[in-house]
């Protein structure tokens, strides 16, 4: 170890006796001078990406919803598609008799399905929006009692025991 240290005394005590001769020293390198066109193409395109959101951003973030994943709230009922129209009373001629129903009443009064509006799914505790109310398992709609909510419909029991499956929009 002494002999690389030995060398190496050795060596800077020649460079320092006998300074290199030649050309003179270089001067420093400048950096160049700041400025110019750099700044001007980061600001234009900071101004073309904030023009692009303007006009592209609305579109990108405007999502579809699809009729069956909307739910009214409660309270707010669906406005009625199928309504009855007045039906005029036939004329009647003072001189003819009135005529009879030959046409029998309805053995029993039909019984309107319940309507599935919505549904908020929870493994623990699902709610439906049915007929504008919220429901849970076991609540009653009109005739009609909840077995079973799933994602996407909701089983009702008849009250003759059978069942009908509702989808979201039924």
């Amino acid at each position: 170890m002494s002999l690389i240290n030995d060398a190496l005394k050795r060596a800077r005590e020649t460079q320092r006796n006998n300074p290199p001769s030649g050309a003179p020293p270089l001067p420093p390198v400048e950096s160049p001078a700041r400025g110019g066109a750099g700044w001007i193409l980061a600001a234009a395109a900071i101004l073309f990406l904030a023009a692009a959101g303007l006009i592209f951003g609305p579109s990108l973030v405007k999502q579809k919803v699809p009729p069956s994943v909307t739910a009214r709230a409660p309270g707010i009922s669906a406005p009625s598609t199928t309504e009855a129209a007045p039906v005029p009373a036939p004329a009647t001629n003072a001189s003819t008799p009135p005529a009879t129903n030959t046409n029998p009443p309805p053995a029993a009064p039909v019984k309107q399905l319940p309507r599935l509006q919505g549904v908020i799914f929870n493994a623990a505790h699902p709610l439906a929006i049915v007929n504008g109310q919220t429901v849970s398992v076991g609540d009653r709609v009109g005739d009609f009692q909840v077995k079973q909510i799933l994602k996407n419909s909701v089983v009702f029991q008849r009250p003759d025991g059978s069942e009908k499956t509702l989808t979201i929009g039924e």
